[in-house]
C-alpha cells in the first residue's frame, strides 16, 4: 500500500511494528505466527540501518559488556589514535553526556557477573531460535556454522581477555583456546604475528545480514504484513487502541511496537519515558568478493575490527563512535582503518569499494530493554548495541509471547525499564 493511499484512508490493524531491523521484523514473523495483523513502519524500509552493516556474528559467546573494570583509561588515551576503537562526536555531546557517566557506573566490578548472566540467558536460546527462523523463510542457505574467531597480536591482549574466558567457562559457552600453530591451521590466511585466538565454536555467521532482513520482509509480505515506507512522528492514544503518525499518513492499530534503534526514544517520551539508549554510530568497508582469504567472522582484538567473508565481498567493520540520530557519519575513519585488514590477511587483494555507516542504539548495561509501557499496549525492544543481530530473534520471540500473554521462554526482568530508576522517567 503507497504512502498517499495511507493518507486517504487509514486502517486498523492489529500491531504497528515501528523498526525493520532483525529486531522489529523478529517480533513481527513471531506475531503473524500467532495471528495478528501487522503493519511494519519504517523510513528505509528493511535492515536500512544497523542490521545491514554489521560484521554478521551471532556471536554466542560475546558475554562481556561493553563497559568493563578498568577501561575507562585506556579509552580515553585511545581517543587520540585514528585507529582505536572508540571515538566520540563532538557536536553530538548533549546526546550522549550523561549516558557516558551510566555507562561508567555500569562497568563496576559489582554488577559484571548479574549482566554477564542476564547476556548469556538471551545469547545461550539465541542459536536454535536463528536457526529455526532462517530455515522457516528459506533462508538457512544465508548461515553458516563457522564459530566466531577473536585473535590477538599481543600477549598482554591475551591475558587482559582472561576475565571474558572466565564468564564464559563459568556459563558453559564452547570454546577453544588457540596458539599461533592452531590459528594458521583453522585460518591459513592470517598473519605470522597473530599469536593467541579464541574460537566460539557455537557462533553463527551471517553470511548477508541486509539479504536476510529483506527476505524476512518479503515472508512477511507475502503472509499478510502491510508496509509503510515512512517516518513514525508520534503514538497518540485514540480510542481503545492508538494513531500512528508517520511521514506517509496516519494508522490505526490496537497495539504498538517501537523497535526503531537509536530513534525509539522520542516516540515514548509523550508517555512519560527517557529511554537511556545512545546512539553508537559504526562503520564497514568492503573489500570486493575472493575466495580463499578468511573462512569466518574474524576479531582483531587489539583493532577491534571484524573481518568476514561476506557473499557481497569481504567486510571490515570497526569503530564506536558516540554520536546522535541526524548527525553526518565520518566516513574517513573506516577508511583509515580497512588497510588495517590487509595486514591480518596479506592475501586480501584490491581496494575497498564502498563504505557504510549506521547507528547501534546503546544501553549503559549493554542490555537490550524488553519491556511494556506502563498502563499501555505499547512494548519496547531496542538497546541492543553490538548484539542486534544476535539477540534479534530471541527478542523477537520473547516480546511475542510477552504480548500474546504466555510464558516467556527466558525471564525478561533483566531487560526491564525498572533498572534504570528514576532515571527512565522524562
Amino acid at each position: 500500500m503507497s504512502p498517499a493511499s495511507w493518507g486517504r484512508r487509514p486502517r486498523v490493524v492489529d500491531v504497528a511494528v515501528i523498526g525493520c531491523g532483525i529486531v522489529g521484523l523478529s517480533i513481527a514473523f513471531q506475531l503473524r505466527r500467532r495471528g495478528l495483523s501487522c503493519l511494519l513502519i519504517d523510513p528505509r524500509g528493511p535492515a536500512g540501518d544497523a542490521s545491514h552493516g554489521n560484521a554478521g556474528a551471532v556471536s554466542v559467546g560475546n558475554l562481556m559488556p561493553q563497559s568493563t573494570p578498568g577501561m575507562i583509561l585506556p579509552a580515553l588515551l585511545g581517543l587520540r589514535d585514528p585507529l582505536a576503537p572508540f571515538k566520540l562526536d563532538a557536536g553530538a555531546w548533549p546526546h550522549y553526556a550523561g549516558w557516558l557517566w551510566r555507562f561508567l557506573r555500569a562497568g563496576s566490578a559489582a554488577r559484571l557477573a548479574p549482566i554477564v548472566d542476564a547476556t548469556h540467558a538471551l545469547n545461550r536460546a539465541a542459536r536454535a531460535v536463528w536457526l529455526e527462523l532462517a530455515d522457516a523463510i528459506d533462508a538457512i542457505d544465508l548461515i553458516s556454522p563457522t564459530g566466531y574467531l577473536h585473535v590477538y597480536s599481543e600477549d598482554a591482549g591475551f591475558e587482559r581477555s582472561a576475565r571474558a574466558r572466565a564468564h564464559m567457562r563459568r556459563n558453559g559457552v564452547a570454546f577453544d583456546v588457540l596458539d599461533a600453530a592452531q590459528l594458521r591451521e583453522l585460518e591459513p590466511g592470517l598473519a605470522a604475528f597473530t599469536r593467541h585466538g579464541v574460537l566460539q565454536r557455537d557462533s553463527l555467521f551471517v553470511r548477508e545480514p541486509g539479504e536476510f532482513c529483506r527476505r524476512l520482509f518479503n515472508w512477511l509480505c507475502a503472509r499478510g504484513a502491510d508496509t509503510l515506507i515512512a517516518s513514525a512522528h508520534a503514538i497518540e492514544r485514540e480510542g481503545e487502541g492508538y494513531r500512528v503518525r508517520t511521514s506517509g499518513g496516519d494508522a490505526h492499530v490496537d497495539q504498538v511496537v517501537v523497535a526503531a534503534g537509536a530513534w525509539s526514544g522520542e516516540l515514548l517520551r509523550p508517555f512519560g519515558l527517557r529511554l537511556p539508549v545512545a546512539a553508537a554510530r559504526g562503520y564497514h568497508a568492503m573489500y570486493p568478493r575472493q575466495e580463499g582469504v578468511v573462512r569466518r567472522p574474524t576479531l582483531w582484538a587489539e583493532r577491534y575490527m571484524v573481518v568476514s567473508p561476506m557473499r557481497s565481498g569481504v567486510r571490515v567493520t570497526g569503530f564506536k563512535e558516540m554520536s546522535a540520530p541526524g548527525r553526518p557519519a565520518r566516513p574517513a575513519l573506516i577508511r583509515g582503518l580497512a588497510p588495517q585488514a590487509r595486514l591480518l590477511f596479506p592475501s586480501l587483494a584490491g581496494q575497498p569499494v564502498s563504505d557504510w555507516a549506521g547507528l547501534r542504539p546503546c544501553t549503559p548495561d549493554s542490555l537490550p530493554i524488553l519491556d511494556r509501557v506502563d498502563d499501555e499496549r505499547i512494548f519496547i525492544a531496542t538497546g541492543h548495541g553490538h548484539l542486534g543481530l544476535t539477540q534479534g530473534p530471541i527478542s523477537g520471540e520473547l516480546v511475542a509471547q510477552a504480548m500474546a500473554g504466555e510464558a516467556v521462554s527466558v525471564p525478561l526482568a533483566p531487560y526491564g525499564l525498572a533498572r534504570f530508576g528514576r532515571y527512565a522517567r522524562a
